[in-house]
């Protein structure tokens, strides 16, 4: 039969005290262990530049400058407090240092099928099934005037999948760019079903046209800052074969005067010619000399110059490189996150019509029965684990719940094997 309205109300009731009575016993933050992408504050009492908020990296590691990475997921605050101040002793940075940490934010939870609000949720610690499904308005009640919320929903998860949809394409198209400025190409290779798309979607074709513009303005902007210090680097070659010549011609008028020099010392040496010749040529000599070092001196700064300049070619291709390789590692963490966000939207969408449907169909001859799984990552992998409404739930986990119209009957018979297999577990 359906149940009576006085049903669905003690039902509300019955789960809101299940969340306060799961408030009240749930296990102490202390014991709350890290993972990853989970925002963390810590304060370090003789460094109080260093207090801030940290986010778990990919290979659950975070970062202090003093004392670098430090892995921290699979330990609780209080570890990671005791690590980070064995750290600082054992760097001799502080003999006594004293650090705090605080979980600010965690994963959150997935809450999906015959619940009256299905989405995400924040991740409470030690929230259990029965406390996730009365955060999200508890059981599915098929006589509440719910049919419109539902539609309501369906709007909202559309109006969702857009945005989600959109910020995707924008993030492909993007990195399509980022790869085409990395290779100094002139034109973006978009991926086919984004061509195809904006064929159809003015939208889509002037994000495609805007990333072109940006890739031509960037690489002009390379190009021109590259094409300034070429020429800087030829006025400087240029500069140096000026010299070498002034420095040739100086070596041929040092030769000449040493050649003279010599006849006047033998011419002199005979009584034929005065000591002011020979005075006079020794101060040309002297002063060609001079003249010789100076010109060494300067193609010495030129190439100087040279060489600074092709370093500064040379930084000024690392640090472009370097950006470009820092924004498309982004991308991709960006894209792996709204791709898993319309995933979860489009299984949200799933059940909402699922749940409409059964709405609108129910018999007062059958009876509901409720599976209730959850989805859970572990090593990498996606795990369907079965659950009871006092289960434990994890950051990220995605709970599931799917319910079935039965007769009578039938639902009783489940429920007697369900009963079986809990006593045999317990007596196990």
């Amino acid at each position: 039969m359906k149940p009576s309205g006085l049903f669905n109300g003690l039902t509300g009731i019955i789960a809101v005290l299940s969340v306060l009575i799961g408030a009240l016993t749930s296990v102490d933050a202390a014991d709350y262990i890290i993972r990853v992408d989970d925002k963390l504050k810590i304060r370090v009492f003789q460094f109080p530049e260093l207090t801030g908020e940290y986010t778990v990296n990919t290979d659950g590691t975070i970062a202090l400058p003093p004392i670098g990475e430090i892995v921290v997921s699979g330990l609780t605050t209080h570890e990671i407090a005791k690590q980070i101040a064995n750290r600082f002793i054992e760097s001799g940075i502080s003999g006594t240092p004293g650090a705090t940490v605080e979980i600010l934010q965690s994963q959150p939870i997935y809450v999906l099928g015959d619940v009256q609000k299905p989405g995400e949720y924040p991740f409470r610690n030690g929230v259990t099934v029965l406390q996730a499904i009365s955060l999200a308005g508890g059981w599915f009640r098929t006589i509440d005037p719910g049919l419109l919320r539902l539609d309501r929903d369906v709007i909202k998860i559309r109006g969702d999948m857009r945005n989600l949809v959109s910020r995707y394409d924008r993030l492909i198209a993007e990195r399509a760019r980022l790869n085409a400025e990395l290779a100094l190409t002139s034109d973006i290779a978009f991926p086919i079903e984004l061509t195809q798309k904006a064929t159809d979607d003015p939208t889509v074709a002037h994000l495609l046209d805007e990333e072109r513009t940006f890739l031509h303005g960037n690489i002009e902007s390379l190009n021109t800052q590259l094409e300034s210090l070429e020429k800087t680097r030829t006025l400087y070659q240029q500069e140096v074969e000026t010299i070498s010549r002034q420095l040739r011609a100086n070596e041929s008028k040092s030769q000449s005067v040493a050649e003279e020099l010599k006849e006047v010392k033998a011419m002199r040496a005979r009584g034929l010619t005065s000591l002011n010749r020979q005075t006079t040529l020794d101060r040309m000599q002297a002063e060609v000399e001079m003249a010789a070092q100076g010109y060494y001196t300067l193609i010495l700064r030129a190439q100087q110059n040279i060489t600074q300049t092709e370093q500064m070619i040379f930084d000024l291709k690392s640090r472009r490189q370097t950006k470009l390789n820092e924004e498309l590692r982004q991308i991709q963490f960006d894209l792996e996150d709204v791709a898993e966000k319309i995933d979860t939207n489009e299984s949200l969408m799933a059940e909402a019509r699922l749940a409409s449907s059964r709405f609108a169909s129910g018999s007062v001859d059958l009876v509901e029965a409720r599976t209730i799984t959850v989805i859970r990552m572990q090593d990498g992998k996606a795990a369907t684990i079965e659950a009871g409404e006092g289960t434990a739930l994890l950051p990220g986990d995605v709970l599931k719940v799917e319910r079935s119209v039965v007769p009578t009957r039938v639902a009783a018979t489940i429920a007697r094997k369900r009963s079986h297999v809990s006593s045999t577990r317990n007596g196990d």
